[in-house]
């Protein structure tokens, strides 16, 4: 009987859904056999072996070393992913920069790049992405045609299947479609996200979170931010909403200067909260003073700065008690422009986690300060494209010359 279309469909979608399987399990193992893919995803040998042989003909997947065999006979081959088939983009977008990583598919940086930015405008930021774009193509001997996706990541509340930022304050944006007018500029699949989220991808990929199921990322600067990972993902609530930690209320350890921004933990911790209060209790501290002044001024052992500094880890370290009672995570990573006061922080974000942990919570709980630069927060977003990718490497059926079940 002659094959109906909607049935050709259902087996082209099956067999999509198999193939994007077999290559995130390859990813995940690193080295797996046939034999082994077979077991792990419930399918026959021979439909392995279907699936399997477009992909190693592409170039993609990979014929590695030769495994172990459980008993006497032909030893199996072991399939890998070959990361350097393909490129990725990632970017970090800032209110003064944008700077740009060139990766192989497993996130293995090719090159970097940086381009200022005179105004954080939509078209501005679209033009230093499409030159950043244009030198990175050519760049490190690999083939424009071989770069394949963009993600980047940006200071807001982004939806990352809209590909919109619904809202950054830093940039001054509402609602714009930054993922469609990229890919109309560039012609690459592009990915955007939130820019912290990208920092916890890049932890749970080749970071500190990469033994970890469950961790928190929190960011100190200019804001407060925080990147959930649960179980191995990414949490980001409707519509890219989680995450906004320095929009919630937060109480002064100590007298302040108050202002209705105070009650927030941005208008706190975050840097302008930090000079304002400064300006106020650091005496000799002046309008044209910035954080390094401050830094410089605790490091001096000036007792008004070391005061601020110390309420300031104390506050951060309650909100991050409150994180640790809510989500349970084993690992809290700290990271930001903020930390580069960590030594007059830490004691105090310490002594509030063993104050206000609840139980046995904080028992396991690792706490440590990210000390990447900027490029590893572009070097996520690159990852997460990567990801994407591979999560959706097919070939089509016509394509593969062959069909199979779901046996």
């Amino acid at each position: 009987m002659k094959p109906t279309h909607g049935g050709a469909l259902r087996r082209e979608r099956i067999r999509s859904l198999n193939q994007s399987a077999v290559i995130n399990a390859i990813h995940r193992y690193g080295r797996i056999s046939r034999t082994d893919l077979a077991a792990e995803l419930h399918l026959s040998p021979a439909a392995i072996t279907s699936i399997t042989a477009p992909f190693v003909e592409e170039g993609l997947v990979i014929e590695a070393e030769v495994g172990v065999s459980a008993s006497v006979g032909r030893k199996p081959i072991l399939l890998g992913i070959n990361y350097d088939h393909s490129y990725v983009l990632g970017m970090k977008v800032m209110n003064q920069a944008v700077l740009a990583s060139l990766t192989n598919l497993n996130a293995e940086v090719k090159q970097v790049r940086g381009v200022p930015l005179t105004s954080t405008d939509v078209d501005s930021v679209l033009d230093a992405i499409t030159e950043l774009t244009t030198q990175l193509k050519g760049a490190a001997g690999v083939a424009p045609q071989r770069v394949i996706g963009l993600g980047v990541s940006l200071p807001g509340v982004v939806d990352l299947t809209a590909g919109s930022v619904r809202h950054s304050e830093l940039l001054g944006w509402d609602t714009v479609p930054l993922a469609d007018l990229l890919q109309s500029r560039l012609g690459l699949p592009t990915l955007v996200e939130n820019d912290v989220n990208a920092l916890a991808a890049a932890h749970a990929w080749f970071g500190h979170g990469r033994d970890h199921g469950s961790f928190l990322v929190v960011t100190v600067g200019r804001g407060v931010g925080l990147g959930i990972v649960i179980g191995g993902q990414l949490y980001r609530g409707p519509r890219g909403g989680a995450g906004e930690l320095g929009h919630t209320r937060a109480t002064p350890i100590a007298p302040r200067v108050m202002t209705p921004a105070t009650t927030t933990l941005e208008g706190l911790l975050g840097d302008a909260a930090l000079l304002r209060q400064a300006r106020a209790l650091v005496p000799g501290f002046g309008p044209e003073d910035g954080v390094e002044e401050l830094t410089k001024r605790a490091a001096n052992g000036n007792a008004a700065a070391l005061d601020l500094l110390a309420d300031a880890g104390s506050c951060l370290g309650v909100a991050i008690a409150d994180l640790v009672n809510v989500f349970a995570p084993t690992l809290v990573i700290l990271g930001g422009e903020g930390m580069r006061n960590g030594a007059f922080l830490l004691p105090h974000v310490r002594s509030a986690l063993d104050e206000y942990v609840f139980g046995g919570l904080g028992d396991e709980l690792e706490l440590v300060v990210d000390t990447w630069g900027d490029d590893a927060w572009a070097r996520g977003a690159a990852g997460l494209a990567a990801a994407r990718f591979l999560e959706a490497a097919t070939i089509p059926l016509e394509a593969a010359g062959a069909t199979m079940g779901s046996d």
